[in-house]
């Protein structure tokens, strides 16, 4: 058989290969290949199937060899008595019925958690299965191809009236999830095509006032309501650099060295939202919870779950502070980060070296590759200046020594 000599006419036709029986190409009006196999079954009547598009170089369809190997499966199997399709599409319902939506998140994490993946493991892996598994957690027994879209806007609506932003991230990791399932031919159907977004809520613009840091830090030394001392410590670290909820949470011994006199934290590109590798030198109060921490664990994570001594998460953090009454109005972890920058910024520290400091890019585009290159030694000095800086004005705000507002003192600009 030659498939390039095929030629469509005005009416679909059917071309027999001259080695495999049953085996044939069936050519349409427009020039598409489709293989068809006809057999017949001992004891029963005949068939024919498709078996998909035809495609000499085998990308997007059987080429010629896995056609005949694919017929010749069939036709063995009919002349034994058996419909070869007809089983496998049974097993395909079967399967299709069996897999629930719990089983579907636990594939599907396995998936975006495997370092073989194209692009690697997931860096948010973990928290995507933590928030599916809270999305779904009434539907977990439920066939995944059953779940409607009705039944996902119940339980999307009930969190959306008091956290669109947390129904809408919902949203989309379970979209994704399904989109993957489709592909992957566990399940036929999305529940979120078609959905209206829950939008992204009220842009975040809470900044803690002197008052509340104070009543804050306070309420973290008195044991934050049986707080964890492991997130309490976390907290402290974040408000006290202004790195990522999640960055400080996974800090690990590995990623720690006392270089002169200093404690150096670098934080791989891997764990960096930016892909980026971040060195920050630690002073004052980030520093001696840092140091406390290393005396618990001189190695691996060095701020684990109380109960499975899994490295923490943003997540952990974030349920710790919703399970809990606060000293001060609610606000969310990426607050205290905000916090962070806003008083750096009030106390003229330049923003290129607040930047470097919580982890955004510095410059302009045409200034990057200079300051990539060649401005490291003295980056590090005003990091460590600033961090310095900011550290004292947080003794400040938290022993009580701030000035008041509308005094007539004006605060020195960091060099």
């Amino acid at each position: 058989m030659v498939l390039s000599a095929l030629r469509p006419q005005a009416k679909p036709y059917y071309v027999s290969d001259d080695q495999q029986v049953g085996l044939r190409v069936r050519v349409a009006p427009t020039g598409a290949l489709t293989w068809n196999v006809a057999y017949r079954i001992k004891g029963g009547g005949t068939k024919s199937a498709s078996l998909g598009p035809c495609d000499p170089n085998g990308r997007k369809g059987l080429g010629l060899a896995d056609a005949r190997e694919r017929a010749a499966d069939i036709v063995r199997a009919a002349r034994q008595g058996r419909d070869l399709l007809g089983e496998e599409f049974d097993e395909r319902a079967a399967q299709r019925e069996r897999l629930t939506i719990q089983k579907l998140i636990e594939t599907y994490a396995k998936s975006i958690k495997s370092p073989n993946r194209k692009g690697g493991a997931l860096r948010t892996a973990d928290d995507i299965e933590r928030r599916l598994l809270r999305a779904l957690s009434g539907k977990l027994q439920v066939a995944a191809d059953d779940l409607t879209r009705g039944q996902l806007s119940e339980l999307l609506d009930s969190v959306a009236d008091e956290r669109p932003r947390e129904a809408e991230k919902r949203r989309q990791v379970i979209g994704a999830m399904f989109r993957w399932g489709i592909a992957k031919g566990y399940v036929t159907i999305d529940p979120t095509a078609g959905t209206e977004s829950y939008g992204q809520g009220d842009p975040g613009e809470r900044v803690l006032e002197p008052v509340e840091i104070e009543a804050f830090w306070k309420w973290l030394n008195a044991g934050a309501d049986k707080m964890a001392p492991d997130i309490i410590d976390v907290l402290r670290i974040q408000l006290c650099i202004g790195a990522r909820v999640g960055e400080v949470a996974g800090m690990d011994a590995s990623e720690l060295r006392t270089e002169d006199g200093k404690l150096i934290w670098t934080l791989p590109a891997a764990r960096s939202k930016n892909k980026s590798e971040r060195v920050t030198p630690l002073a004052g109060r980030a520093r001696q919870t840092v140091e406390h921490a290393l005396e618990r664990r001189k190695r691996g994570p060095l701020f684990q779950t109380a109960l499975s001594a899994r490295t923490l998460t943003a997540t952990d953090i974030g349920h710790a502070l919703l399970k809990r009454t606060l000293p001060c109005a609610h606000f969310s972890t990426h607050d205290l980060r905000r916090t962070v920058v806003s008083g750096m910024d009030e106390l003229g520290i330049a923003l290129d070296t607040i930047a470097a400091v919580v982890g955004h890019q510095r410059g302009s585009r045409d200034t990057r590759t200079l300051v990539k290159h060649y401005s490291r030694p003295k980056l590090d000095e005003r990091i460590e200046a600033a961090l310095s800086a900011w550290d004292r004005h947080l003794g400040d705000i938290i022993e009580g020594r701030l000035e008041p507002a509308g005094s007539n003192v004006r605060k020195l600009r960091v060099a």
